[in-house]
């Protein structure tokens, strides 16, 4: 009888067997729970109906990913279990977002200023500044998105982008494969937030700017998969996407408010 690979004890460890059985290897289900994320994400923003709910569901399922899909050598696999190697490493990967958050803001005003193809002007929509401005100062407004802006994204995304896909993709391809597809996919997943829009004519796709948008989205993945490769921990990336994410509405709020 022919062998299995080498590679085949450790893609089963990865995930209960369960899955496995259900599903097939930890590469093909992590792009189902990809897939999964995207379909209620995009239902969450581009619906006619409001259905921001969905976005916190598919959050905290982001959050029990590790615990009902991994089994406890496949939550060390990607790293949820291992301390941040140093102080510095922590100190550096928030640097790290915050540098992310201040290009990705500046090129989106510098190129498009107050167009409709500027990213900043999504973000501006998305977080309702216009409607909340006039009932809440910027100060609470910045508190109000903060703790969303740290621990909503940050953690349920780097679970599955920096630690599920690029570990399964990569054990089960090569290390390579693995940062290519988790950066990517980490990129395509914001079409939501800019570049697919809908109006009363339909779908429309900014094409350019949200090319853009989803290279330089990719360009950040591949900083926070360094903050994760340089510690050994996904709390790095963690760390460095919280700091994104704060810097990033810092700066959205002071633009659009003051």
């Amino acid at each position: 009888m022919k062998s299995l690979p080498a590679t085949m004890p450790l893609q089963t460890a990865m995930v209960k067997t369960f899955w496995t059985s259900v599903v097939g290897p930890p590469w093909l289900i992590a792009l189902v729970v990809y897939a999964a994320v995207v379909i209620v994400r995009f239902a969450a923003f581009l619906s006619p109906y409001s259905l921001q709910e969905l976005f916190f569901l598919q959050t905290l399922a982001l959050w029990a990913l590790p615990f009902v899909v991994l089994t406890a050598e496949g939550r060390r696999q990607i790293g949820l279990m291992a301390k941040a190697s140093s102080p510095l490493a922590v100190l550096l990967s928030v640097l790290a977002g915050v540098a992310c958050a201040l290009v990705f803001f500046g090129l989106g005003m510098v190129i498009y200023g107050n167009s409709p193809d500027n990213w900043c002007m999504s973000i501006r929509t998305y977080l309702h500044l216009d409607e909340m401005r006039g009932l809440m100062s910027a100060p609470s407004l910045f508190a109000l998105y903060a703790l969303p802006a740290i621990f909503l994204n940050p953690i349920g995304e780097e679970i599955l982008f920096r630690g599920f896909i690029q570990e399964s993709f990569g054990r089960r391809f090569s290390p390579t494969v693995g940062v290519v597809v988790n950066v990517f996919l980490f990129g395509m997943a914001y079409l939501y937030l800019h570049g697919i829009w809908r109006d009363a004519a339909g779908f429309h796709l900014r094409l350019g700017s949200a090319s853009l948008a989803v290279f330089l989205m990719a360009c950040i993945g591949s900083v926070f998969t360094l903050c994760r490769k340089m510690s050994g921990s996904l709390w790095t990336a963690m760390a460095a996407h919280a700091a994104f994410n704060l810097t990033l509405l810092g700066s959205a709020i002071h633009q659009f408010t003051g």
